[in-house]
């Protein structure tokens, strides 16, 4: 999360939610392929661990902490506090729903098929973050409001 902080202003936002969402669907990869080899070898360890490790770090450096500056960036002033209060809720119950659910859903689902949709949620996030995330770096919280204004 300290990298991801140094790195918002030089890199932007957009580009470390792409790129973090990116990292969790390889990482997802690495997941589904070390659960789909029944060997328990050190190799399949390392290859299961590493992508879990690639998995925190990537969340860590984009999704996670990213749209608490993103957020606080794109509300107009008038309705910003509840706006953001609102959206944090959102995003920290569904955080909480994964953790709580994680569990029952590999147990019910399988390794390879969870980490297959989550991978897959994943891609949809870095489709929907190029399509519809506007960059915020370098502009003033006027020019933002201007440029989400609906155009007539």
């Amino acid at each position: 999360s300290f990298i991801a902080l140094l790195l918002m202003d030089k890199l932007g936002r957009k580009i470390l939610l792409l790129w973090s969402f990116f990292g969790m669907a390889v990482s997802t990869v690495f997941q589904v392929i070390a659960a789909g080899l029944s060997s328990t070898t050190s190799g399949v360890l390392y290859l299961s661990v590493g992508g879990m490790l690639m998995f925190v770090f990537s969340f860590a450096i984009g999704v996670g902490p990213v749209p608490g500056l993103l957020l606080s960036e794109i509300f107009p002033s008038r309705i910003r506090a509840k706006a953001m209060a609102f959206c944090m809720s959102v995003h920290w119950v569904f955080n909480f729903m994964v953790g709580l659910l994680f569990l029952r859903l590999l147990e019910l689902m399988g390794a390879q098929l969870l980490y297959a949709m989550l991978g897959t949620f994943c891609l949809v996030g870095v489709a929907f973050v190029k399509r519809n995330v506007m960059e915020t770096k370098g502009k003033t919280l006027q020019e933002i409001e201007i440029a989400l204004l609906p155009q007539e």
